[in-house]
Order: C-alpha cells, then structure tokens, then sequence
C-alpha cells in the first residue's frame, strides 16, 4: 500500500543509518520498524494486566460490628420496618 507520512528528520535519520547498515532498502527498514514497534507495543499491553490502586481510609466509624455486616443491615432493615409500622399508627 503507498501512502504519504510524515516523520521527524531524527527518526528518518535513523531509519536511514539502520538501511545502510543491514544493506537493505530504506522502505524495508521502515517496515521492519514499524512491525517491531507494533509487536512490542501488542505485548506489553497483554503482558501488564490491570492493577486497581487501593488506598486507606482510616478506622472506620460504627456502632456495628463489620464483621457481622449481614447482621448489621438485618438489624437496620428490622428498626427501619418497626419505624414505618409505628407512623401508620
């Protein structure tokens, strides 16, 4: 495929010493850096997964137990059931 691009002149530069060293066309070097700058881009993002960032918050603050945080929202859910049947009253 042909296409026009633009490339700074350091890279060119580059590019046209790495032709002259291996002998080969200053075309074909560009695509053997092209396809190797793909290649080790593809792989370190397959190689570096996710990492989530955590960060303390302090001792948290409550009259409840965590540990026992089913019992908790069971005994929350209970007081707020009471609360709604006494306002019907």
């Amino acid at each position: 495929m042909r296409t026009t691009i633009t490339i700074e002149d350091s890279l060119y530069n580059e590019i046209r010493e790495l032709s002259h060293a291996r002998n080969i066309p200053v075309k074909t070097a560009i695509n053997i850096v092209l396809a190797t700058g793909l290649q080790s881009l593809s792989n370190k993002s397959s190689e570096s997964g996710f990492v989530q960032k955590t960060f303390g918050m302090g001792t948290p603050y409550s009259e409840y137990d965590l540990i026992k945080a089913l019992e908790a929202a069971g005994d929350l859910e209970v007081s707020e059931i009471k609360r709604k049947l006494d306002l019907r009253k």
